[in-house]
């Protein structure tokens, strides 16, 4: 192992995809191309719960509500055929709040305190960690210039 590989604080992967008319058929290939493209899934993912919770919290916040663990839970549970466990649920919540995607206030999660717009809170977070990420890139070549 590279020894500088501990000093990985966070990884984003942001991916340039086509937009295709195929993709802007159907939400669940919206959802998925979404997914695909903000790197919450690989391209060779075969689970796809991570997909159900980010379908119902979008829509939810599309129609202004604040959904809580349970309330998001059942509604996953109710899109798919199989059963789902709520720690597995609680767990995709979790990772999209630990990346900044949404946050948890009372029981409820939300996009952004400050911005309701979906789009603007994910280029928010994805940005922020670019700009911190090029930011240290430019202090390291920097020093390679010296």
């Amino acid at each position: 192992m590279i020894p500088e590989a501990e000093l990985i604080k966070r990884e984003i992967v942001v991916r340039n995809m086509a937009l295709t008319d195929e993709v802007r058929l159907t939400r669940k290939s919206l959802v998925r191309w979404i997914a695909l493209s903000l790197g919450l899934i690989s391209p060779k993912e075969t689970r796809t719960i991570v997909i159900d919770v980010l379908d119902v919290l979008l829509k939810e916040f599309a129609q202004g509500k604040k959904p809580t663990t349970k309330e998001i839970y059942e509604k996953v549970q109710r899109k798919r055929k199989e059963p789902v466990s709520e720690k597995t649920v609680y767990y995709h919540l979790q990772r999209f709040a630990k990346i900044g995607l949404i946050q948890r206030e009372k029981g409820q999660y939300f996009i952004s305190k400050d911005n309701g717009r979906l789009r603007e809170s994910v280029k928010k977070v994805y940005m922020k960690e670019i700009e911190e990420a090029f930011g240290n890139i430019e202090r390291a070549l920097d020093s390679l210039e010296k």
